[in-house]
């Protein structure tokens, strides 16, 4: 018979000896196929810096779904297929972020739920966050969704060419009001020294600012992290005065919305919140109450500022406005949609979240324009923390892993026809897959529930009681070219889109909308 220690000693070899045999392996076999780089620099001039998805997909019909690239020895590898992505994306060893310095290091946003690096901290902000956002505690927020969804109303009735600052400005005000508990009546509404508008607008310029530096490959300083040491003066450097910008914005949003909440807490105005139940609570015994508070602070700043994900304004707000740019660009589509609606809901009052289980149209015409076009065409990058064997290639430890969502809501093996804009793919008994658009395994949006629910909300509410065409401020009708954005969060261009009241008894159920609930 073995002593245990021997038992321990053998395993502990045992292990070591697969590893190794398995790194071996691996090393020996090829990496997935990709374009011929050059000496030294790789791929660096095959990288796409503008709507990579696009030339993504198309070296997927070359390549296969499964895609390698190399820029001076970064490993990148690219999946345009679902499964291979939902496979591998599902697994802890790929549930890590890459370490990008331009957007960790000099900006300082690693601490966020979207960048923070597979550990304590990370899991830490998505047990707090999850409990306060999954399926069943997403519907506390419902009554907030359905009043700013009438307020949204109300301000497209009087200024109807205004709609994307218009839901912007919605969708900002409700994920306030529910993370901080800061009570907006109006843009002018104060807390903290910001106005309401102020955050919506500081959120927006931080977006802007970072929302490239979040995919790989977009500044050279991920590629070659020792340029962080340069001076700002030195030549090629405004990638450090761009990170210096961002750092300040977004350290003045999370603080100052952070210390704002803290004090609403104490406001006879006050509102229930997220930060607000989370700092009630004592909060895990293993960590102190700085580390808590701390969690907390970057949980919430994840939710409405940094990187607005998922559930954020920015990806939200680009969600409604692709499906009202398909509502112009296919009427047919708008016109069943309504016609559902009217039989469901009528045309004496507004929809509501109890309406929701019987739109099944609307809820197919939602996917589907997620689908045409996600929010987030790249998806957020993941990290390999281990070496892996797929589908017989090498995939490297460190890879950085991009799942190209367009590509895979464009794949034919996956959806009949994919070009066309076809709601009916998702009904009747075999319904087609919906777009992985909210991401895969660990690190899929938490938001979900809630950002669904304001999508559904929101556009059943507008086609309620408006048209929309595509016309010109003349009222003559144009052709539209959908176009779309590059960066991390893709919105569509500017389109023609008149909104015009589809009655008048509309127009007098907007104005009472407010009132009745």
């Amino acid at each position: 018979m073995f002593a245990p220690e021997a038992l321990y000693v053998l395993v502990a070899i045992l292990s070591v000896a697969f590893l190794i045999h398995r790194r071996r392996r691996a090393s020996a076999l090829p990496l997935p196929p990709g374009p011929r780089g050059w000496p030294l620099i790789d791929n660096l001039f095959d990288w796409p810096f503008e709507s990579a998805w696009i030339p993504f997909a198309e070296w997927s019909k070359v390549f296969g779904d499964l895609m390698h690239v190399k820029i001076f020895g970064l490993h990148i590898v690219i999946i345009c297929s679902y499964d291979t992505a939902s496979s591998l994306m599902s697994q802890a060893s790929y549930s890590d972020r890459p370490i990008l310095t331009m957007v960790g290091k000099l900006m300082n946003f690693t601490p966020s739920i979207v960048l923070a690096p597979y550990g304590e901290h990370w899991k830490a902000m998505r047990r707090i966050t999850q409990q306060s956002l999954n399926r069943t505690s997403s519907i506390a927020f419902l009554p907030s969704q359905l009043l700013d969804a009438r307020l949204l109303l109300q301000e497209l009735l009087v200024h109807p060419g205004n709609y994307i600052g218009a839901i912007r400005y919605a969708l900002g005000k409700n994920i306030i009001e529910n993370t901080y508990g800061i009570r907006i009546t109006s843009p002018d509404s104060e807390a903290s020294g910001f106005t309401a508008s102020d955050y919506v607008k500081l959120s927006r310029e931080t977006h802007e600012v970072i929302q490239n530096a979040v995919v790989p490959g977009s500044f050279f300083v991920d590629v070659f992290p020792a340029l962080r040491f340069i001076p700002e003066w030195f030549p090629g450097a405004g990638f450090k005065r761009l990170a210096r910008v961002a750092k300040a914005r977004g350290e003045h949003m999370v603080d100052g919305a952070f210390d704002a909440a803290k004090k609403a807490m104490s406001s006879e105005d006050s509102m229930a919140s997220l930060v607000g139940s989370l700092l009630s609570s004592e909060g895990p015994k293993e960590m102190t109450r700085e580390e808590y508070e701390y969690t907390i602070k970057w949980a919430a700043g994840s939710l409405y500022g940094v990187l607005l994900s998922l559930a954020g304004t920015e990806s939200t707000t680009s969600s409604i406005t692709t499906f009202l740019l398909t509502m112009v660009l296919f009427p047919d589509v708008q016109k069943r949609v309504q016609a559902e609606l009217d039989a469901v809901v009528g045309r004496k009052r507004l929809p509501t979240f109890d309406d929701r289980a019987s739109l099944p149209y609307l809820e197919a015409t939602i996917k589907e324009s997620l689908r045409f076009h996600p929010p987030t065409p790249l998806g957020i990058a993941h990290r390999l923390i281990e070496d892996d064997i797929v589908q017989g290639y090498h995939i490297p430890k460190g890879s950085i892993i991009m799942p190209n969502i367009w590509a895979m809501n464009m794949n034919e093996k996956q959806y009949d026809h994919p070009e066309r804009f076809n709601p009916d793919r998702y009904l009747g008994p075999a319904p087609a897959l919906e777009s992985p658009v909210f991401g895969f395994g660990r690190r899929a949006c938490l938001g979900v529930h809630y950002s669904t629910a304001a999508i559904f909300i929101t556009v059943a509410s507008i086609l309620s009681v408006f048209d929309l065409r595509a016309q010109d401020k003349d009222g003559k009708d144009v052709q539209i070219e959908p176009a779309f954005t590059g960066g991390f969060v893709s919105h569509p261009k500017p389109f023609p889109c008149k909104i015009t009241l589809r009655s008048q008894e509309s127009a007098e159920l907007i104005k009472a909308g407010t009132s009745m609930l």
